[in-house]
């Protein structure tokens, strides 16, 4: 039998199923998906368009504009408001504060040379500097193993399987305590961070050696980020809370996303994201369908504690 919640939400969505499982999840990964490769296009668009120098002293104001628009999030009380700005002000986030910043201290302030294999760049300054973060990467993920209001299922798994949820005891946050807007802003920034540094220590020749080993190694990657993403997308696809689905899509996308790179990488298809002068055509194309399952998701029927009845 349905459960009330399900129940209500199934009234707010009679004569539709557009907005019901699975199709709610689909899109999610879709936007999602979409996004991350129009995050790249967006990043060489605006290097192209100002020039580096500027872009570096443009990507402070963007961020803060991303902080502004983070604080209007804090304050709402839709969670279906909340986890949008938290997501498109953790992207921002992360191509300003975080990628510019290396970029600018990788290319100009240190002055470093990218990793080349066969007269090809093979990784950039700014990657170079970021894979000295793993350790700060691999703290944080300590702490929200131990932290007993999470609600991430990965964690909690992690928690059942090392016996931890009796010594932490019972979370003090219900759903009214939690702030979507910061959760969703810090789940964006630290899914992106690890799946980065996941596909850069596959790239690094120092850790994966050279030739066949780094071969199997992506190969063997390829097969964990389509397993464990096909993983999360069938559980995405039971999903017709939207505000919810949301969050979810975000590690399952960017989890799927690694065998794209590394698709890339063998010369699979043509990463037209970093192309941006050259395929200005698709890319507005991407992003008109981006935009307009974006809205649709947004818009779709909500339950009232999505809204503003919490």
């Amino acid at each position: 039998m349905a459960s009330e919640p399900e129940k209500q939400l199934d009234e707010c969505t009679t004569g539709s199923k557009l907005w019901r499982a699975p199709y709610v999840g689909i899109a999610v990964v879709v936007i999602m998906l979409l996004g991350i490769g129009l995050a790249h296009a967006l990043m060489r668009a605006i290097e192209e368009s100002l020039g580096r120098d500027n872009t570096y002293i443009a990507s402070v104001f963007m961020g803060l504009a991303a902080i502004i628009a983070l604080w209007y999030g804090v304050k709402s009380k839709s969670e279906n408001f909340a986890t949008w700005v938290g997501f498109f002000s953790g992207l921002v986030i992360w191509m300003t504060w975080v990628e510019f910043f290396y970029m600018y201290y990788g290319r100009k302030n240190f002055g470093l040379m990218p990793r080349m294999e066969n007269g090809e760049v093979t990784t950039e300054p700014e990657y170079l500097i970021m894979l000295g973060t793993v350790g700060v990467l691999a703290f944080m993920l300590v702490y929200y193993i131990f932290d007993k209001d999470t609600r991430c299922n990965m964690f909690v798994w992690i928690q059942n399987r090392l016996g931890l949820r009796d010594g932490l005891g019972p979370g003090t946050k219900t759903a009214r305590d939690r702030n979507y807007a910061v959760i969703t802003f810090m789940e964006t920034i630290y899914v992106t961070w690890f799946c980065y540094a996941w596909n850069l220590l596959v790239f690094d020749p120092a850790f994966v050696g050279f030739g066949q080993s780094a071969f199997y190694a992506e190969v063997a990657t390829v097969f964990v980020s389509i397993t464990w993403g096909g993983y999360c997308f069938s559980r995405l696809m039971k999903y017709r809370r939207t505000s919810t689905a949301v969050r979810y899509g975000l590690p399952t996308a960017n989890i799927l996303w690694i065998s794209v790179e590394i698709s890339s990488r063998w010369g699979a298809f043509t990463e037209i994201w970093l192309y941006p002068g050259q395929y200005p055509v698709e890319l507005l194309t991407i992003l008109a369908a981006f935009s307009v399952l974006t809205i649709m998701i947004y818009r779709a029927p909500k339950k009232p504690s999505e809204v503003d009845q919490w």
